[in-house]
């Protein structure tokens, strides 16, 4: 949906802004609550409808009258899993990524967004009907290639192909255009505060004094290799870590009309006889550079056509008889708005000016370039209809092996004597994890999403699968050969990665001894330097630490050393990682900037700081649209419509039930 409507692709799939972090705007968050609540925006009573008066029981989440689909849901997580596989360089399996928390975290999102359209729609931000019509007619998938016109059964089939009907178009298009323009509206002229500005360039302008020195990995004795008794205990101590989850041996049979593409052999004539029958599709409508001043009379359509012709700007001609020019850049015929105008204009050569009288009024075209239109040509049009009838041919082969390999394991025959009367192959594949992966961890490219899942939910044995569709034109059978449970890997398996882990683990443990003995002693009262001394490390002193220099620092100290420099209180004593090793530093003082550098800065930074702080505007409306309008979510739902299965489901429910992480206190924050 997103690619078939790019004003509402960050609707669909953009990510959350952080929550609101200055003061003013968590405080502007509580005012905008009780207006809501004046208006009547809260859930429940009002003046408003129930909010679940004919909403759709399926729905992933409900705001009002907003809601987000399972199959809309599954687009926002399928467009984000695209990013992430990008990102990765591999398929990251679904079950991963919800094992991750995207799932939740989408779905939240997503409650939030429908929130704040909600109630711009409560408090009457609704665009008109011609609005939302003129952007539909933008969409360049609905128009008719040939007569360049707006066609309604291109633009059905275009959205059904996605799974979408005009009415969620209408809905998205219309979700789409409240936000802009209320966004448009908010940033128009808007100025952060000079207090916000002041109190950012005290922040990053504050000098901060340190003392430290480096501890490397010899200030302790080198563990030596642990006995198989120790290694035996490590195991223990990590059995959630290593425990290689259930795997299965499976035999796979698939029947993939992509791979069989090569093979489709195609018929000259049948190119022929396709390409005549989509001639008219192939081809492209002739488009113009149109521009277009209304004007009152024929007369003042003549002076501003005489002054186009002497090549005088359109925008100052049109705004000096008090109207704006109408550009029409590279449309076809079909999108000028006045259809006699657009005749008129599409009869006139490049350069020429002419004044029109239209069915809306009389208007001065001037025609700044023409784009001839193309008649598309077998040997122009031969790629496309090639790949058409081979992709084609390849389906129907596909189905027919499928077809055959049905009848035969219908009939008695093992999956592997079925395959070969099929003329398809049977793989056998495993162990395997219910992610896909092998036991080193590495996906296997021939598994996806669904072959999993069906691979996890069938019993081992003979009988199989039937033939199951995994996306269009690629279908499969298998079954299971091995069930493996879930077990501890033998020590001899896994002897040389327990062996470093352990090593690894006993030196970090024992340099957290020392580090911790040491920062013991220097609270006590002890120098630095005689605690650096034995650890035969040097003492430095850091003078004048800003935040606003932090890149400065970085290759020095690293993003954890300073962060910790940036977050505690004078006299503090701490440990951290850092290039090297491990920091043992204390914080000596805090002293205020320069004033004359921080007005300087306030100057410099006022713009970049404007828009932060509408972000946190816009978040702190967001966060109270949110908790006005009290959406509702289903993550069964959500997870379900991202085709796992309920077993899958089970198991992140038991562990979101987990011990609680609340109370750790973050870092801090450097600039950007």
């Amino acid at each position: 949906m997103a690619a078939a409507f790019p004003m509402v692709r960050d609707l669909m799939t953009g990510s959350l802004r952080s929550t609101a972090r200055n003061p003013i705007a968590v405080a502007l968050m509580g005012v905008l609550v009780l207006v809501f609540l004046i208006l009547g925006i809260g859930g429940g009573g009002g003046r408003f409808p129930d909010a679940f008066r004919g909403i759709d029981a399926n729905a992933v989440v409900v705001a009002g009258s907003h809601t987000v689909s399972p199959h809309e849901f599954k687009l926002s997580f399928d467009s984000r899993k695209q990013e992430i596989d990008q990102q990765q360089g591999q398929p990251i399996p679904v079950s991963v990524l919800a094992e991750s928390g995207l799932d939740q975290q989408m779905l939240t999102q997503l409650a939030a967004e429908q929130s704040e359209l909600e109630m711009l729609h409560r408090v009457g931000v609704v665009p008109s009907d011609v609005l939302v019509d003129g952007e539909i007619k933008k969409q360049p998938g609905a128009f008719d290639p040939v007569t360049g016109k707006f066609s309604q059964d291109r633009f059905s089939a275009m959205l059904a192909q996605q799974g979408f009907t005009p009415a969620d178009a209408l809905r998205l298009i219309r979700d789409g255009l409240a936000h802009r323009h209320f966004a448009a509206a908010a940033e128009y002229g808007f100025h952060a505060p000079r207090l916000y500005s002041a109190l950012f360039a005290v922040e990053e302008l504050e000098n901060r004094d340190v003392t430290y020195f480096v501890m490397d990995q010899h200030a302790v004795p080198m563990p030596t290799p642990p006995t198989d008794a120790q290694l035996l205990a490590f195991m223990k101590e990590h059995v959630a870590d290593l425990t290689v989850p259930e795997t299965r041996m499976i035999t796979l049979v698939r029947f993939s009309a992509k791979a069989l593409e090569p093979s489709i052999t195609l018929d000259p004539a049948a190119v022929e006889k396709e390409f005549e029958f989509k001639k008219d599709s192939l081809s492209t409508p002739e488009t113009r550079f149109v521009i277009e001043i209304p004007v009152k009379t024929a007369a003042e359509g003549a002076q501003v056509a005489a002054r186009l012709g002497k090549g005088e700007d359109p925008t100052a001609v049109a705004k000096s008889v008090g109207a704006g020019p109408i550009v029409y850049a590279d449309k076809p015929l079909s999108a000028i708005a006045d259809h006699k105008i657009g005749v008129a204009a599409f009869a006139l050569s490049q350069g020429q000016v002419s004044v029109v009288q239209g069915d809306l009024g009389i208007g001065v075209v001037a025609i700044q370039k023409v784009t001839p239109g193309k008649i598309a040509t077998l040997q122009s049009g031969r790629a496309q209809i090639e790949a058409d009838l081979r992709s084609r041919g390849a389906r129907d082969k596909a189905s027919d092996m499928s077809g055959k390999f049905q009848d035969a394991r219908d009939a008695g025959a093992s999956i592997a004597d079925a395959a070969r009367k099929a003329g398809a192959t049977a793989i056998t594949i495993g162990p395997v994890t219910a992610q896909g992966q092998d036991l080193d961890g590495k996906p296997n490219a021939l598994l996806n999403d669904k072959i999993l899942k069906a691979a996890f939910a069938e019993a081992a044995g003979p009988q199989g699968t039937d033939v199951e569709t995994a996306d269009p034109g690629e279908s499969f059978a298998l079954t299971v050969d091995k069930v493996i449970p879930p077990a501890l890997p033998p020590l001899e398996q896994k002897r040389a990665i327990l062996t470093q882990a352990y090593m690894r683990e006993t030196l970090i443990n024992a340099l957290k001894a020392k580090a911790d003995a040491l920062m013991a002693s220097i609270r006590k009262g002890g120098s630095m330097e005689a605690a650096a001394a034995q650890v035969n490390g040097h003492v430095s002193h850091q003078v004048g630490l800003q935040r606003i220099q932090a890149k400065s620092y970085m290759p020095t100290l690293g993003r954890e050393m300073l962060e910790n420099v940036f977050g505690v209180k004078p006299g503090d004593v701490f440990a951290t990682g850092g290039p090297g090793g491990i920091f043992i530093a204390k914080l000596d003082a805090v002293r205020p900037g320069d004033t004359t550098q921080m007005a300087r800065l306030v100057q410099q930074i006022g713009p970049k700081l404007s828009q932060q702080y509408l972000g946190d505007v816009e978040t702190s409306l967001r966060t109270a649209a949110n908790d006005a309008i009290k959406p509702r979510t289903n993550l069964t739902a959500a997870r379900l419509a991202i085709n796992l299965d309920q077993a899958t489901i089970d198991k992140l429910n038991a562990k979101a039930k987990g011990p609680d992480t609340k109370g750790a206190k973050p870092a801090a924050k450097l600039a950007p």
